[in-house]
């Protein structure tokens, strides 16, 4: 046997990411942070087939076009379970999308992202879904934060 577990159980949160933000829909309105690293998953379980061939089951790699955003939205628990917390790294995607997503530097700069909202929604006093967006991206761009593709 192989134990190789790349991740857990994901929130479901105010937004999903998917293959398809990752592959077409790369820019995202709110965004916090970007992603590159191909979409990829190790094989779930290994199976020998009718030919006495050993073959492993779930196995994929698709090389993304380039760098794509991850928005707020991603990172937020729904308004109606959760006002006061944040998720950078079991954030809110699919299974392939987090594939991709699950990339160290990515959860740092989700961290920083997630760091800064925090901060802020405690100083002008408001749930972090009411943050002003604008307010978020003026301090990342201040921090030199990169999360826009252009």
């Amino acid at each position: 046997p192989q134990v190789y577990i790349r991740e857990s159980r994901r929130m479901i949160g105010e937004y999903i990411m998917t293959q398809k933000d990752i592959e077409k829909e790369t820019t995202k309105k709110h965004s916090i942070g970007l992603g590159s690293y191909s979409l990829d998953s190790h094989h779930v379980q290994r199976l020998i087939n009718e030919d006495g061939e050993l073959i492993n089951e779930g196995n994929f790699t698709i090389q993304v076009a380039g760098p794509y955003e991850i928005p707020f939205e991603a990172i937020l628990p729904k308004r109606n379970e959760c006002s006061n917390l944040l998720v950078p790294v079991c954030l809110s995607s699919s299974h392939v999308a987090f594939g991709s997503i699950r990339m160290e530097p990515v959860f740092m700069v989700l961290g920083q992202s997630a760091a800064t909202a925090a901060a802020l929604a405690l100083s002008e006093k408001v749930d972090l879904h009411d943050l002003n967006y604008d307010l978020l991206e003026e301090h990342l761009l201040k921090a030199g934060q990169l999360f826009k593709v252009k």
